[in-house]
């Protein structure tokens, strides 16, 4: 069972789970009739959730339903709580009620870390035990559902992990997301729709891991993983916004002027490091995909 299925990381997941025997139910709160076992189900809704769990079965979950624009939660706070917290609640309510033998994988957020700091350096790996330190509403309420998923599993035996991935990205997401916009925009820019690259910040640093890679982390995790866990999920593939920028305009082969849109603009801020050895040896995981390629099959994609 995925929920949050009709987003980005969902549809891969998706693809990730079927190439490797696994029979998908899917649902999210929008309709998706394409994809698999699919029905429409608001997070919110304690009683369609339930229904859909007790047809469904599921042997695992993987829950991706959230808010996960950063930008978006800040604008609405009150929808962030009610959907990334209430709604990660009536999930495990639904399971523990109807398939409590179901592995569920919760995914949050690195950010659950919160930013580097004098006492926690940018090259200094953090580890799954370090304390959470979140600041923004999206962190917070990601941190939040943690403890309630871990609360589930100490109180009713149920099998729950946590999966802590950096930023990722790849073809099909959204352009509201810093690489799929740069390259929308470089594109129009090679066939003259626009004169200039709109950008923000172009100091700050990022990790970028394919999301191809994540979901495949997700899907080991499920079959290897060990209850109670959770797990850092990075290729540590660091770099500049301007990096990222530069190297989407060289695989283009064009560099069109840039100019700095202060409604992008956000503070300069750096991405931890992430120790992903306990998922390297609790499952084997390893990336397969580097940032150039990743970059290469975005600009692919086309607009």
């Amino acid at each position: 069972m995925i929920t949050g299925a009709a987003g980005f990381v969902g549809g891969h997941l998706v693809r990730e789970l079927e190439a490797h025997g696994h029979v998908v139910a899917a649902t999210d709160a929008v309709p998706a009739a394409a994809l698999p076992g699919y029905r429409a189900v608001d997070l919110r809704d304690r009683d369609a959730l339930r229904a859909f769990v007790r047809e469904a079965r599921p042997d695992a979950c993987v829950h991706l339903g959230a808010i996960s624009f950063v930008p978006d939660g800040d604008r609405n706070p009150a929808d962030l709580l009610t959907i990334n917290i209430a709604g990660t609640v009536n999930l495990a309510e639904a399971l523990r009620a109807e398939a409590p033998a179901c592995r569920l994988l919760f995914v949050s957020t690195a950010q659950v870390y919160g930013p580097v700091t004098s006492i926690r350096a940018a090259n200094v790996p953090i580890r799954e035990n370090a304390p959470l330190l979140p600041l923004s509403m999206y962190a917070i309420s990601k941190t939040a559902a943690e403890h309630a998923v871990s609360a589930y599993g100490a109180a009713h035996g149920m099998q729950t992990l946590i999966a802590r991935p950096a930023n990722h990205t790849g073809p099909g997401q959204s352009p509201k997301f810093v690489a799929v916009s740069f390259a929308r925009q470089i594109l129009a820019a090679k066939v003259g729709e626009i004169a200039e690259i709109r950008v923000g910040n172009l100091e700050s640093i990022r990790d970028f891991t394919d999301v191809r890679d994540v979901v495949r982390a997700y899907r080991l995790i499920l079959e290897h993983g060990q209850s109670g866990m959770a797990y850092n999920i990075t290729t540590n593939a660091r770099v500049s916004i301007r990096e990222l920028l530069d190297r989407l305009m060289t695989l283009a082969g064009v560099h069109p002027p840039v100019a700095v849109d202060p409604e992008l603009y956000r503070p300069s801020d750096a991405s931890l490091r992430l120790d992903v050895s306990r998922l390297r040896e609790h499952t084997g995981w390893t990336p397969r995909f580097s940032l150039d390629q990743t970059l290469a099959d975005i600009l692919a994609c086309g607009r």
